[in-house]
């Protein structure tokens, strides 16, 4: 049984996934979460609706309209993803001048470059404070040209010139 809770952490649904439901996930890949069940009420699913499964929060990323069988049972078959495929489409912005530029160049410490990466995806998720900065290794200025560049393609360019992995 999994809970299906709405973007504010209110309670959807309890669904019961029947046995086609899967979970991929590839390193530094795409980590989906497909879900199929039958349900006898029409649940309204959005975005950022999510289920946590195996210590870890799946989140949808379209409206979702079910297929209805018949006047009381309607099937559904979802795809929710993990945070490694949401910040794909999150675009690292310069905010400080209230602002929202895509194209800029940043030179500071690795740990300012990931709080600016982690600050984007937050904003991406609807402007929540859920994802912090952890430890960062590296106190040595890098430079890093953000053109039009993605959460998960900073996090990788952030570790390439810190020395360390993303």
């Amino acid at each position: 049984m999994l809970t299906i809770y709405d973007r504010n952490g209110n309670k959807r649904a309890d669904i019961a996934p029947d046995d086609s439901s899967t979970q991929q996930k590839e390193v530094q890949g795409e980590n989906v979460l497909s879900l199929s069940f039958t349900h006898y009420e029409h649940i309204a699913l959005d975005v950022n609706d999510y289920t946590d499964y195996l210590g870890e929060r799946y989140w949808l990323t379209e409206r979702y309209t079910p297929k209805q069988v018949n006047e009381c049972e309607w099937d559904y078959d979802l795809k929710l993803y993990g945070v490694e495929s949401l910040i794909k489409r999150f675009l690292v912005l310069e905010t400080t001048d209230g602002d929202t530029n895509p194209l800029f160049t940043l030179t500071a410490t690795p740990r300012e470059h990931v709080a600016m990466v982690v600050k984007a995806i937050n904003d991406g998720m609807g402007h929540i404070t859920d994802w912090k900065t952890g430890t960062v290794e590296g106190t040595e200025l890098i430079t890093i040209d953000y053109e039009g560049m993605y959460c998960d393609e900073a996090l990788k360019a952030i570790a390439e010139k810190a020395g360390g992995k993303a």
